[in-house]
C-alpha cells in the first residue's frame, strides 16, 4: 500500500508541475496538489516504526559511571 500511495503521490506532483502553465487548468492544479498532500500523508502514514525500545531500562542513569 505504500507503494501505490507513493505512486500517486508522485503522478499528482508530476500533474500538477505540468498543469500549472497551462491557462484553464491551474484550478484543476490546486485540486492535484491537494490530493499530492493526501497522497503524501498516506505514504508517509504507512510507515512502520522503527524505533528500538529498551526491554530493561536502568534504574540509575548514572549507574555506568561508577561501575558494577
Amino acid at each position: 500500500m505504500k507503494t501505490l500511495w507513493s505512486l500517486v503521490a508522485v503522478a499528482a506532483l508530476v500533474g500538477t508541475a505540468a498543469l500549472v502553465p497551462v491557462y484553464g487548468a491551474v484550478l484543476f492544479a490546486f485540486v492535484l496538489f491537494g490530493l499530492f498532500l493526501l497522497a503524501l500523508v498516506g505514504a508517509i502514514g504507512t510507515q512502520e516504526n522503527r524505533t528500538v525500545r529498551q526491554h530493561d531500562a536502568p534504574t540509575d542513569p548514572s549507574g555506568w559511571r561508577r561501575g558494577p
